[in-house]
Formats: structure tokens, sequence, C-alpha cells
């Protein structure tokens, strides 16, 4: 049975180049973000990754599987007559990659529901607010020409309100979201 919604994309590398796709593969990896044939593909936040190492004669392969939150779509039937091995194209429709004014725009409205949570109502946020604003964050530092020197702070404060969350540390947390909510201040400053 074919799988209608895979994509394959095999590279033929030298042993630099292959280590230097490896490495960019770990930093996406760590930001919650692939490429996959040009294509940016979120990572879903509970994933587990499964990485499959074989070596049959003087061959060595491997395989590295991860659950995508944005799965990546073919047209019907383009994968069926497929052999192992066969490079396959990207779709001729590609999905939307969601822009930078709306990735800001969910992370606003997040925030300030993080911020009433924690300040107004004193309780914990629910826990998928949390993780997404945390992978927002990451991806937003991503964006180049957008507030780069302040990226670093961001995403440390970003980590103390997750770490926060998980000990269920109200106090941290309120003082996380009100260091947050400085920097985006000052960011905002200096680029809007």
């Amino acid at each position: 049975m074919s799988d209608s919604n895979k994509q394959k994309q095999e590279l033929c590398l030298s042993l630099n180049e292959a280590a230097e796709k490896l490495r960019t593969l770990a930093e996406e990896l760590e930001r919650g973000v692939v490429s996959i044939n040009g294509e940016q593909c979120s990572i879903a936040v509970e994933t587990d990754v499964k990485i499959r190492l074989k070596a049959k004669g003087d061959t060595f392969s491997s395989k590295l599987k991860f659950k995508l939150e944005n799965p990546l779509s073919l047209n019907e039937g383009d994968d069926e007559d497929k052999e192992e091995g066969d490079k396959v194209e990207p779709a001729s429709t590609v999905p939307d990659v969601e822009s930078y004014k709306d990735l800001k725009k969910r992370m606003s409205k997040d925030l300030k529901a993080i911020k009433s949570s924690c300040i107004v109502e004193q309780v914990l946020p629910e826990s998928s607010l949390i993780e997404r604003f945390c992978r927002d964050s990451k991806t937003m530092c991503t964006y180049p020409d957008k507030g780069v020197e302040f990226y670093a702070t961001f995403l440390k404060q970003t980590d103390s309100l997750y770490e926060a969350f998980n000990t269920s540390d109200l106090k941290v947390m309120i003082s996380a979201v009100e260091s947050l909510a400085q920097s985006r201040k000052n960011c905002h400053e200096r680029y809007k």
C-alpha cells in the first residue's frame, strides 16, 4: 500500500557536505522548524524522534522520523508508482507558510492571555498556550532583520517562563512575563 502523503529528499553529498547538512538539520530541529524540499515545516511539540542507523556490507544508511505539525501535502497518486530510493519532487501546490505578521499577531494575543492568566487571575495558563508561545518565540527568532540583537535575551526569558510553568512557580512566571513584555516593547520601539 502506498503512502500518498510521503515525500522524500535524498542527497548525494561529500563527507564534509553531509556533516554540514547534519549540523543544519540539528539547528532546525532545535528551532522546531525543518526544511524539506524547500518547504518549511513545524515539528509537533510533543514529538519523539526516531533515528534508524543501518549497516549492510559496505553501506551505511540512516533514517530520521518525527511528527510534523503542518504536514507536507502531495497531490493524490503522486507517489504511487515510485520505488524505494526514487526522489519525490515537491508538490506543485505548496501550502502557504505562515507570514511573520501572522506569527507576531498570534504571539501578541498569546502573551496577553498568558499575562492575564498569571497576573490578573493568578493561575497557571493552559499548557498548550505556553507551548505554542515558546515554539513561536523560537520561530520568530529565526527571522533576520527583525531585532536579532534582542533574540538571545528574549529566548532566555521564554525559557525561564517555560521552566517556571513546568514547576508551577507562578511568582517566577509573573517575573518572566513582565520581562518578556519589556523586551517586546524595547524591540518594537526600535523596529516598528
